[in-house]
């Protein structure tokens, strides 16, 4: 249990969100410190408070929000550390009722914490990469998920270096899968006689399963490069941490020598 954990996790999510924004592409519109105008108004009509523009929201507004709409919708002071800031990010992107179904299934079979954090990241990526908007923000929303899913492990006091070496054996793998669905595609279509001979229908739903099957493995391999690079780098942070904190320690250490 993570008692104060709002207060930990509220800035991390706020770096993500950054400031106002009113992009055409996104759905949800004007946009300030992850608020839309739609939420803002209807917290303030709630509030008995006149409606304004989102761009002044003050920031115990913000907190007020954030607190009571994803916070204490993912039951965020009852998880445990890590747990708590992969939950209530999810909530924030892409809703509170679709983060706590995550933290079910991610909890199944009650897996190590490290595993629990491990599938929220894959659940979550998932239901974005099915977005129609995955084109435009895609690449932004993948990069969050794995700076989310790194700060947790960390939060949770566990090494990342480990996590980033598994990202990178999957990142491999996924690069060669990606390979031979590829090489399979053109093969398939050109060189066997069963599939020319089959029906133009059955043909083509053939090379279209191909063509499906080889941009799922290059998504695959992109997901855990992504991953990776952004674990190696938590990983380096953390080491960084680590040497900062054990040279202070032996500075203090020799400060405290009697002299002879």
């Amino acid at each position: 249990m993570a008692i104060g954990g709002f207060s930990v996790c509220l800035p991390y999510t706020l770096r993500e969100e950054g400031g106002e924004s009113n992009d055409p592409r996104d759905p949800g519109g004007h946009t300030n410190k992850g608020v839309t105008q739609t939420r803002y108004d209807q917290y303030r009509s709630a509030k008995r408070m006149p409606r304004q523009s989102v761009s002044r929201i003050s920031d115990t507004e913000l907190e007020d929000i954030y607190r009571h709409s994803y916070w204490d919708a993912v039951k965020g002071e009852k998880l445990r550390p890590g747990e708590d800031l992969s939950a209530f990010d999810f909530a924030v992107n892409s809703g509170p009722a679709r983060a706590t179904s995550a933290l079910g299934k991610a909890n199944l079979g009650s897996p190590p914490i490290t595993k629990v954090i491990e599938n929220i990241a894959a659940i979550r990526l998932s239901f974005l990469h099915a977005l129609v908007t995955w084109s435009a923000f895609g690449k932004g929303w993948g990069a969050r998920v794995a700076r989310i899913e790194a700060a947790s492990l960390k939060m949770a006091g566990l090494p990342i270096a480990p996590h980033a070496v598994a990202a990178k054996a999957r990142q491999k793998a996924s690069a060669t899968a990606a390979k031979g669905s590829a090489a399979a595609a053109p093969a398939g279509a050109a060189g066997a006689h069963h599939f020319l001979e089959a029906p133009a229908s059955v043909a083509a739903l053939i090379f279209a399963a191909m063509l499906v099957a080889a941009a799922a493995a290059a998504y695959a391999a992109w997901r855990q490069s992504q991953r990776a690079a952004t674990l190696n780098n938590a990983a380096a942070a953390q080491a960084a941490a680590a040497a900062q904190l054990a040279t202070k320690f032996v500075s203090q250490a020799a400060g405290q020598q009697p002299k002879s």
